[in-house]
């Protein structure tokens, strides 16, 4: 009878084989979870779509105000409102939603007023925004992601 003979020199070159393509997949999987968690940190969140209506009255205290008729709600603490062009220092600035309303979360129906009243500016101040222009604008998890949601132009501007 014939007996096989048993030549083990032809298995090294293909377990390295093996081996090689099983450490390069390795290491391109742990590449690739590397960098995209890097583009998760990036801050790029996706704006929210709303809709606001805006009235404005004048008064012995001007005031406007931004309705949100519709869209995703918001969350109040990514909302500021911008003042540019106010009679009064104080309002010519970017003040946060939060401190403005008292819900921490903005649905269709809910309404910011900007007026002296809710503005650091103190009561006893008349705030003229004829001449102003006011944003408000949603701030994304990076601090240069900024949409604006919705834009009044004073009569005077």
């Amino acid at each position: 009878m014939h007996e096989f003979r048993t030549d083990d020199t032809a298995v090294s070159p293909v377990i390295g084989v093996i081996l090689m393509v099983a450490i390069t997949v390795l290491l391109a999987s742990t590449a690739a979870v590397f960098f995209l968690q890097f583009g998760d940190e990036t801050g790029t969140s996706t704006p929210p779509t709303a809709a606001f209506e805006t009235d404005y009255s004048d008064g012995s205290s001007d005031t406007v105000t931004f309705t949100h008729e519709s869209g995703d709600s918001l969350d109040t603490s990514k909302l500021t409102i911008v003042v540019n062009g106010a009679n009064v220092s104080d309002a010519n600035e970017r003040h946060k939603v939060s401190t403005i309303v008292t819900q921490s979360e903005l649905s269709a129906g809910s309404v910011i007023e900007v007026s002296n009243s809710t503005l650091p500016v103190g009561s006893s101040v008349n705030v003229d925004f004829s001449e102003a222009t006011i944003k408000l604008t949603w701030e994304g998890s990076a601090a240069t992601s900024s949409t604006t949601l919705a834009e009044w132009t004073g009569p005077d501007a």
